[in-house]
């Protein structure tokens, strides 16, 4: 179809620096991602929405992306798409009218931010117009501009519900604020049990929460936090890795390299030689 240039769904091993045929909106289903637009990174969490600009280089911040599911698709615009534009419009298919189609350009180009929670309807949207597209045959021409057109008008809603004053919780508070703390104290020795009562909050709760805020179960986000602080070790000092395994909180040698290397998809001394030829 003419409106979508490209679509898909899954996960990707790399996501290199690239751009697009036309506005991209991805939901990210399952995990989390470092990802950047024009140099500006932003933490993409499952339940998350993302939007590109087909003249923005985009893709992710990190050599390794394990465990993530995604839905995405892009809408074709109007002119040209090449260079940055403040105004467009979006393929007759969608029935935009330019008027609205203004609106939102203006929205778009707006916001600093890509990322923002997902409205529930946008978590049934994407991945519903994803396995329309993926039919085998011709997809249903109607079905999917229908869909397309409320995908880009909720994509605003997702904005909107992410704007300074929409309610947030204070527990979600707590768990935001506590994972700004961990960043740098996270060779700690931290259990889901200290974890929680940092955030006065019960285990199962902190871990919902937790979830909810960063993509990652708190096992998984303290050790995504001591490898990223491991890899500037690597690239910035001579420590050996067996002392940088303990200075960034892991008991032992052997459990940091089968961690470093889940994240990173090499190992240590690999990652080091890499980065400093």
């Amino acid at each position: 179809m003419n409106c979508i240039p490209r679509f898909g769904r899954g996960s990707a091993r790399t996501l290199p620096t690239h751009r697009d045929l036309g506005l991209e909106i991805i939901y990210l289903e399952k995990g989390a991602l470092n990802w950047h637009v024009e140099g500006r990174i932003e933490r993409v969490t499952a339940g998350s929405v993302y939007f590109s600009l087909p003249w923005q280089e985009h893709g992710s911040a990190d050599e390794f992306e394990p465990g993530h599911h995604w839905h995405w698709v892009q809408f074709a615009l109007t002119g040209r798409i090449d260079r940055p534009r403040r105004r467009f419009g979006f393929h007759p298919d969608f029935g935009i009218p330019d008027p609205l189609a203004r609106a939102i350009s203006a929205r778009l180009t707006g916001t600093p931010r890509r990322c923002f929670p997902a409205t529930p309807r946008a978590a049934w949207l994407l991945p519903t117009m994803v396995a329309e597209l993926a039919v085998s045959g011709q997809p249903d021409r109607a079905y999917v501009s229908a869909l397309g057109r409320l995908a880009i008008l909720e994509l605003l809603r997702c904005i909107d519900h992410a704007a300074p004053g929409h309610p947030v919780d204070a527990a979600s508070r707590r768990v935001e604020s506590f994972v700004t703390r961990l960043r740098h104290e996270c060779d700690r020795p931290w259990t889901l049990e200290n974890m929680a009562a940092a955030c006065d909050l019960g285990r199962s709760r902190f871990a919902t929460l937790c979830r909810r805020v960063t993509g990652d179960s708190p096992v998984v986000l303290v050790n995504r936090l001591r490898v990223d602080r491991a890899k500037t070790l690597l690239r910035t000092t001579d420590h050996s890795v067996t002392d940088i395994a303990h200075e960034c909180g892991f008991n032992t040698s052997q459990y940091f390299a089968r961690v470093f290397r889940h994240f990173t998809g090499l190992d240590a001394r690999g990652y080091r030689l890499k980065h400093t030829r």
